[in-house]
């Protein structure tokens, strides 16, 4: 996902040196860990959704190091995915 991602976000912060990777990588990574690990939700990095979703708060991430409340449209985002593991659990 990492590898998917990073270019995307350098791309949108308009990061073109590889100065910045190694907070990138740390952002994305943490956003895929806290997913699965917090949210029991595996994302998929062949779903363009799942890509979208983690360049958006990873944006955010790196645009609010402060942290914060995140965004109600990621925060929904982030509430559909929990809603669809559910539904897929449940058959």
């Amino acid at each position: 996902m990492v590898e998917k991602v990073i270019d995307l976000l350098k791309a949108r912060l308009g990061i073109s040196t590889s100065k910045r990777d190694d907070i990138l990588d740390l952002i994305i990574s943490g956003i895929v860990s806290e997913c699965k690990n917090t949210h029991g939700i595996i994302l998929n990095e062949e779903d363009d959704d799942h890509i979208l979703f983690v360049l958006d708060w990873a944006t955010w991430k790196y645009k609010h190091p402060e942290g914060g409340t995140i965004p109600r449209s990621i925060d929904l985002r982030l509430k559909n995915l929990i809603i669809q593991k559910e539904c897929a659990a449940d058959g």
